[in-house]
């Protein structure tokens, strides 16, 4: 039982810990822009 015990804490650990490293290492966000000439066009 104490070994169930420690796998979890294990894997909670873990999770927040990429969690963590998803945020740090996620590149810049950019700006994407398309083009649509006939878009509104009635």
């Amino acid at each position: 039982m104490a070994l169930i015990g420690v796998g979890v804490a294990v894997f909670v650990g873990l999770f927040v810990y990429f969690i963590g490293q998803s945020d740090t290492l996620a590149p810049e966000p950019q700006e994407m822009r398309v083009e649509l000439p006939d878009a509104f066009k009635q």
